[in-house]
């Protein structure tokens, strides 16, 4: 790759508004039927990431922006002794923006957010566990074409910032609505996160959202807005629960970048008394429609941009850039939402990869005012639900789970990694 490069759009969010209770740090997770072998891992490793080098980066401060450079360092697998999505310190990672994490069965990628999204973190991963593997003797082989072998060159299209290319400067706006109910709750002493997957049958799960008319991220957020009102007090009902979704571009445009191309859609309503599930089910997928139609997310992607592409704010000191977008993360993004449930769909592996695969997980950070988001995932038929806290308080997501299991007659395992839990 070159010496350096500019963060993507999105990119440039997470570095100004990062602390220690608001991480920007996701992860994706793949759970082998053997127990992982370290060494073949890093060796792995070491290759894979020569296939991404904007992977192999540091992060630099600049005059008017922070910007990208390329880090010579060796990047080392680390076994898993803290809790999920932790804060990725220069001082312990070798500058690197990212962790490889190993537990037992499990391979973890855990991402800064400025480096990339959940797509360019689930193609590294892939290529990861692909390499594993193939060092590791077993015979798998890509003929569907659903790797980014370790072999090949990355593209100058990999290391596109998207958001250039599907800007308009045409005066489109989304109307701002108005400020979210909150979750409260008490924060873990010592701080961390706590996490709990639900795994249930992806293709049971799709086919109760399909006689529901709905898909499974419109069925998914209904029963998370019934859960979070089941919390709320008689006199909240007036806020909105709003879920935030983050929406693939990709999907929408053409893009084969690895960087961030994504943009985030809120979906949510006000609940009272009378209204059923399955008004909250016609609802949400109206809005789902709305929401990821290719014009309204043209005008999302205009107007995140807006402040980056306006002159006068080019030529401003980063450190007074900064304050702004944390003023704007703060009171336009934080104020206007719940929770935020992302979608990373079903992971497609190469037939010679999948009985060597038990499950995937994601785990997105929670923040202060988010203090429990959502994930969902799925491999070879089994869909991986995940929910990370940062509070005492889990009571929505025992009715989440118990909704689900109500509503679908579906069997859900529970599995958590009993952060902040006092036996």
């Amino acid at each position: 790759m070159d010496k350096w490069y500019k963060l993507d759009h999105a990119g440039k969010l997470f570095p100004a508004v990062t602390n220690n209770k608001n991480t920007s740090t996701f992860r994706v997770s793949m759970i082998l039927n053997s127990p992982v072998a370290p060494p073949i891992l890093q060796r792995a490793l070491d290759t894979v990431m020569e296939r991404f080098p904007m992977m192999a980066v540091k992060l630099n401060y600049g005059v008017f922006w922070r910007f990208l450079s390329g880090n010579d360092n060796r990047l080392l697998i680390r076994e898993e002794t803290n809790y999920p999505c932790a804060p990725i310190t220069v001082t312990e990672n070798s500058g690197f923006l990212l962790r490889v994490l190993y537990y037992r069965h499990k391979i973890s990628v855990e991402i800064f957010h400025a480096l990339t999204d959940g797509t360019g973190a689930v193609e590294f991963l892939k290529t990861l566990v692909f390499q594993y593997l193939n060092l590791m003797g077993e015979k798998v082989s890509d003929e569907e074409g659903l790797i980014l072998l370790p072999e090949t060159f990355s593209s100058r299209s990999e290391a596109k910032d998207s958001y250039d290319t599907y800007y308009a400067s045409a005066d489109k706006t989304v109307k701002q609505k108005q400020k979210a109910y909150h979750i409260q709750g008490s924060r873990f002493v010592p701080y961390g996160h706590n996490v709990i997957h639900g795994l249930v049958s992806a293709p049971e799960l799709q086919s109760i959202a399909k006689q529901n008319g709905v898909t499974i991220t419109a069925y998914l957020t209904a029963l998370l807005i019934s859960a979070i009102h089941t919390s709320m007090l008689p006199d909240e009902y007036h806020k909105p629960i709003m879920i935030t979704i983050p929406v693939n571009l990709r999907k929408i445009f053409i893009s084969k970048s690895l960087r961030n191309f994504f943009t985030v859609v809120n979906i949510g309503m006000k609940v009272t008394q009378d209204i059923t599930f399955t008004d909250i089910l016609a609802e949400v997928s109206n809005q789902l429609k709305e929401r990821t139609a290719k014009n309204y997310l043209e005008k999302t992607i205009t107007e995140s941009m807006k402040f980056e592409k306006n002159l006068a704010s080019r030529l401003v000191p980063i450190g007074l850039k900064e304050l702004a977008i944390r003023y704007g993360f703060d009171h336009l993004g934080e104020n206007l939402k719940t929770i935020t449930l992302t979608n990373i769909g079903n992971i497609k592996l190469p037939q010679s990869m999948t009985h060597h695969i038990d499950a995937m997980e994601a785990t997105i950070y929670p923040t202060n005012k988010s203090p429990i988001n959502c994930a969902v995932c799925s491999v070879n038929n089994q869909l991986v639900i995940t929910f990370a806290r940062n509070i005492v308080e889990s009571e929505i997501i025992r009715e989440f789970f118990h909704l689900l299991s109500s509503q679908s007659g579906l069997e859900v395992q529970i599995v958590s990694n009993n952060w902040g839990i006092r036996l």
